[in-house]
């Protein structure tokens, strides 16, 4: 289903560029012997303009997609459109890739079938992609072989030895081989009555209001900010609003900001040389303590320690 957008739409969206201005593909792949010892992935809500294919190889996943929970226990595809608030948690072992990409970028300049009865609807949020498409579905194995050839399109996926990279196309006949089997996979999918009509699903006003929540404590996680204040915002009260959250997020909205702040120190820790305590005042502790004892908490080490073992990886 495609997120009809509301004004504050600019300011939701994720903000990672996925490939380039010319070449609007990016690929990822995530193996669990990759995570440099954590037995645990998991990507946080979070929502883009670009359609996501997610290929799970193998292992257990744990998606939420829009509020919806799925569990996949075996070789699946999952289609992510624009503007869906997703998670996804597994546990090692696993081993998964994923294509993000534009969809405007495959659209004809010319008076095209294909544009006027499958690319405008699916812009327009008329059409919505399948969730999963799953082993058992017969268009399994002719999406898998479609895939694997855009993998192959990316240069560097064959041998990657790092977590989670992101892969960009590099040249027009590569560009054009993507598209190609993008078509084909799309092909695959109306072949098999896979697309659905969306266009009487209606915007889940719960969902607007989880990720209005979800910016405005992004935009404000290094300022001092009140659980009230975020109830505000999305025109609840405090009460309801953090039993509201919980179901949602699967934590509370304190639990989530202090992840959010500490994902963000860990960004500074890596990237730059402020002093510890800059950082603590930086991300929204106004106590060296409380800021420590949070960080052990959610990397099981002191800033420090981290620090320095982020250093000798780089090295």
């Amino acid at each position: 289903m495609v997120f009809t957008k509301p004004q504050t739409a600019i300011m939701l969206r994720e903000t990672r560029r996925h490939g380039s201005q010319d070449y609007p593909f990016a690929f990822y792949q995530i193996r669990s012997d990759q995570l440099h010892g954590s037995p645990v992935f998991q990507v946080k809500h979070h929502w883009h303009e670009e359609t996501e294919i997610l290929y799970f190889r193998k292992g257990c996943f744990r998606l939420e997609i829009n509020m919806q929970k799925y569990e996949v226990d075996e070789e699946c595809f999952c289609f992510i459109g624009s503007g869906e608030l997703h998670h996804i948690y597994a546990e090692e072992p696993f081993d998964e890739q994923a294509l993000v990409f534009s969809l405007p970028s495959l659209s004809f300049a010319e008076h095209d079938p294909a544009q006027i009865r499958i690319l405008t609807p699916l812009l327009d949020g008329e059409l919505s992609f399948p969730t999963l498409v799953r082993r058992t579905d017969a268009c399994f194995d002719t999406i898998r072989e479609a895939f694997a050839r855009i993998s192959a399109a990316f240069p560097g996926t064959a041998d990657s030895r790092h977590f989670q990279d992101q892969y960009t196309l590099s040249g027009t006949a590569q560009y054009l081989r993507v598209k190609a089997y993008l078509y084909a996979i799309f092909a695959a999918l109306i072949e098999n009555r896979l697309l659905s009509d969306a266009s009487g699903a209606g915007t889940d006003h719960r969902i607007l209001a989880i990720k209005k929540a979800l910016s405005y404590m992004k935009e404000h996680c290094r300022e001092k900010l009140y659980i009230r204040d975020i109830a505000a915002e999305v025109g609840m009260n405090e009460q309801y609003f953090c039993r509201f959250f919980k179901k949602a997020i699967g934590r509370s909205p304190i639990e989530y900001l202090t992840e959010l702040r500490i994902r963000r120190a860990c960004r500074l820790l890596r990237d730059t040389d402020l002093s510890v305590m800059e950082i603590c005042l930086d991300c929204g502790f106004n106590n060296l303590g409380n800021f420590i004892r949070a960080f052990r908490r959610q990397c099981g080490c002191t800033p420090g320690r981290f620090r320095k073992s982020a250093m000798q990886k780089s090295e």
